[in-house]
């Protein structure tokens, strides 16, 4: 269970949430609507710890408080955060990368496995063959960084997968995609948490949602 109790979150001295407070259990999917600028990303920000947010109130995971927790420390808990702009990583092999984060959960894992998974990740999103030797989104189109943090999220398993736009820059026939990864993750149990303007993915999971209107719950 993540519940969330009055929190505030405040960015370069502007106040952005105001006592949000909300439950989401486990295996559910909360959508989350708003206009533009009414807190929505900031929302997923302050749960994954932004450095640059000063965040007050309350954050428990599985009725422990995860409030006083780092970014990193929050990610080993498996929080996982989906940009609406996901990074260039220079230097940073995307394999390598990935699996470094699998070894978070299974320290026993092998590297060939990771890479044998990621392949069949990239070949399901219709990824280049080389994706897994190139440096993390260097290079990279809008649309090929979603379906890079897709694959990312899949080799991850999150406990709480935070998705701020996932459809933004995708082809249509890479949106079943996003669902795919939604129901994955219900289904292991997880979290998660999803804004979207895309009307196949807010009438998908409409029946959980809440909106945000001037960083607060109308």
């Amino acid at each position: 269970m993540l519940k969330l109790k009055n929190l505030t979150a405040t960015i370069g001295g502007k106040e952005i949430l105001k006592n949000v407070s909300l439950t989401v259990n486990r295996g559910e999917c909360l959508l989350i609507t708003g206009q533009n600028g009414s807190g929505k990303s900031t929302l997923l920000h302050t749960i994954m710890a932004r450095p640059d947010i000063d965040a007050r109130g309350e954050i428990e995971l599985g009725g422990n408080s995860i409030s006083d927790l780092e970014c990193y420390e929050r990610a080993r808990l498996g929080l996982f955060l989906s940009h609406q702009s996901s990074p260039t990583l220079d230097g940073i092999n995307t394999t390598s990368l990935f699996f470094e984060m699998a070894k978070i959960k299974n320290d026993s894992l092998k590297k060939i496995d990771v890479i044998k998974k990621a392949k069949a990740a990239f070949r399901d999103l219709n990824l280049p063959d080389d994706w897994t030797r190139r440096d993390f989104n260097v290079g990279a189109s809008g649309g090929e960084r979603k379906k890079n943090e897709i694959a990312q999220a899949k080799m991850f398993t999150p406990n709480v997968l935070l998705l701020d736009e996932p459809d933004s820059g995708l082809e249509q026939s890479s949106r079943s995609k996003v669902i795919d990864l939604i129901e994955e993750t219900k289904a292991a149990g997880g979290i998660v948490l999803l804004v979207t303007h895309e009307k196949v993915l807010q009438d998908q999971y409409s029946n959980n949602r809440i909106e945000l209107n001037d960083g607060q719950i109308a």
